[in-house]
C-alpha cells in the first residue's frame, strides 16, 4: 500500500528545510540570525523559534544563548528523529464524532500543533474484526506516529497495542487486564451520584439506557448505579435497557419497559441522542417529564439549553480534557511515561427540571 502524504505543521516543515540547508552545505558551522533566517524562509519569528526548538531537541543545533548564534551540532541527527505525529485511532470519522468530542479533538490538535506536533485522525475498518492483528500490523507500517490515542477501541485492538508495547493512551476506559495508560470521565462516580440523587427523591427502580457496544466505560456506569441501588432479594432495582443505536430501538425499549408490571420511575441515559428520543417520544405518547418519568443523562450537549424542561445532566469541559490528554500523551510520545497513568475526571452535575420526587 503506498504511503499517504500528510500535511505537516509549519514548524516541522521549517525544521526540515533548515536541515536540508545544513545537509547541502548552504548553512555551515553557525546558523544565521533569527531575523535573517525567518526572512529567508518567509516565516514568522515564532514559527522559526518553534522549528529551532525541534532541531535543538533532535541534537541538530545548540541551545539558544542570548546574543549568540546557534551552532550546528549534527546534520544527521534528524534522520532518526521522532515523527512528531500523534495518531488518534477511532471507529468514527470526524463527522460522526459527537460535538463535545469534536471540541476536544480540535482543541487537542491546536495544542499539539503549537508544540510542533500533528494530530491525525485514523479510522480504519477493523473494529468489527475479532482478530484485527494483520490489519493493525499493516496500519502501523503505513502510518508512522510517536504515540497513539485509542478512542472507543474494542478489546482486541486494545489487547494488540498492549501486547506490542506500542506507545499509546486510551481516551476512555481500558478493557479488563489492559495495562495501557488511560484518561476518561469517571462514569462510575457520575452514575453513583445520579443513582443517589434519584434514590433521595424516592425512586426505587431505575432504567439504565445504554448502546449495544462493548465499552468498558458503560460497564463502569452500571457498577456505579448498582452501588447506589444495591440489589436485594426480589425485584432488580436496575432495568438494563440495551438499544441498537437507532431511534426505533430506543422507542421500542421505552414502550416495552414502561409496560412492565413494575416499570422504572426514572431513566438514566448515557447518550444525548437517547435523551432527545425520550423527550420527543414521551410528548407523542402524551406523557410528561418529570411527572410520569424522571430523566437524567450522563452526556452533555450545547443544545440542552434550548430544551424545556431543562435537562438534568452531567458536564465535562472538553478543553480541560484536551489539556489533560496533552499532558500525558507528550511524555508517552517521548518514551518517558509509565503504564500507571490512570486519570478519571469527575463530571459536574447540572441540575435541571427533569427529576421529580416519587
Amino acid at each position: 500500500m503506498p504511503r499517504i502524504p500528510h500535511r505537516q505543521p509549519l514548524p516541522i516543515q521549517a525544521a526540515d528545510i533548515i536541515l536540508e540547508m545544513i545537509s547541502s552545505g548552504d548553512i555551515q558551522d553557525l546558523l544565521p540570525g533569527e531575523r535573517s533566517l525567518s526572512s529567508q524562509l518567509q516565516i514568522g519569528r515564532d514559527t522559526l523559534r518553534a522549528a529551532l526548538e525541534i532541531l535543538e531537541a533532535d541534537g541538530v543545533v545548540s541551545p539558544r544563548e542570548h546574543g549568540k548564534r546557534r551552532r550546528i551540532l549534527s546534520s544527521a541527527a534528524r534522520q532518526s528523529r521522532a515523527t512528531k505525529r500523534i495518531a488518534f485511532l477511532s471507529p468514527k470519522t470526524l463527522v460522526q464524532l459527537p460535538p463535545w468530542m469534536l471540541v476536544e479533538f480540535d482543541t487537542l490538535r491546536e495544542l499539539l500543533n503549537q508544540r510542533g506536533y500533528l494530530l491525525q485522525l485514523v479510522t480504519p475498518g477493523l473494529f468489527h474484526l475479532k482478530n484485527p492483528t494483520s490489519k493493525l500490523d499493516s496500519l502501523l507500517k503505513d502510518i508512522e506516529a510517536d504515540a497513539w490515542i485509542l478512542y472507543q477501541c474494542t478489546s482486541p485492538v486494545q489487547e494488540w497495542f498492549d501486547e506490542q508495547k506500542i506507545p499509546a493512551l486510551i481516551r476512555g476506559y481500558p478493557q479488563p487486564d489492559i495495562q495501557i495508560p488511560f484518561i476518561d470521565e469517571d462514569w462510575e462516580a457520575a452514575a453513583f451520584h445520579a443513582g443517589t440523587l434519584l434514590k433521595r427523591n424516592g425512586h426505587r427502580r431505575v432504567g439504565l439506557l445504554i448502546p449495544d457496544t462493548n465499552l468498558a466505560g458503560l460497564r463502569a456506569t452500571e457498577v456505579g448505579l448498582r452501588k447506589a441501588f444495591p440489589e436485594t432479594e426480589g425485584l432488580d432495582p436496575i432495568v438494563s435497557m440495551i438499544e441498537k443505536g437507532t431511534t426505533e430501538s430506543v422507542t421500542r425499549l421505552l414502550a416495552r419497559t414502561l409496560r412492565l408490571q413494575e416499570p422504572p420511575t426514572a431513566i438514566i441515559a448515557t447518550r444525548s441522542r437517547q435523551a432527545l428520543t425520550i423527550l420527543s417520544w414521551m410528548a407523542q405518547e402524551n406523557l410528561s417529564i418529570p411527572k410520569d418519568l424522571s430523566l437524567i443523562t450522563l452526556a452533555s450537549e450545547p443544545w440542552y439549553e434550548h430544551l424545556f424542561p431543562s435537562l438534568s445532566h452531567y458536564f465535562s469541559d472538553p478543553t480541560i480534557l484536551a489539556r489533560t490528554v496533552l499532558r500525558h500523551i507528550l511524555p508517552i510520545s517521548e518514551g518517558k511515561a509509565s503504564s500507571s497513568t490512570k486519570k478519571l475526571l469527575i463530571p459536574e452535575y447540572v441540575p435541571g427540571l427533569t427529576v421529580s420526587s416519587v
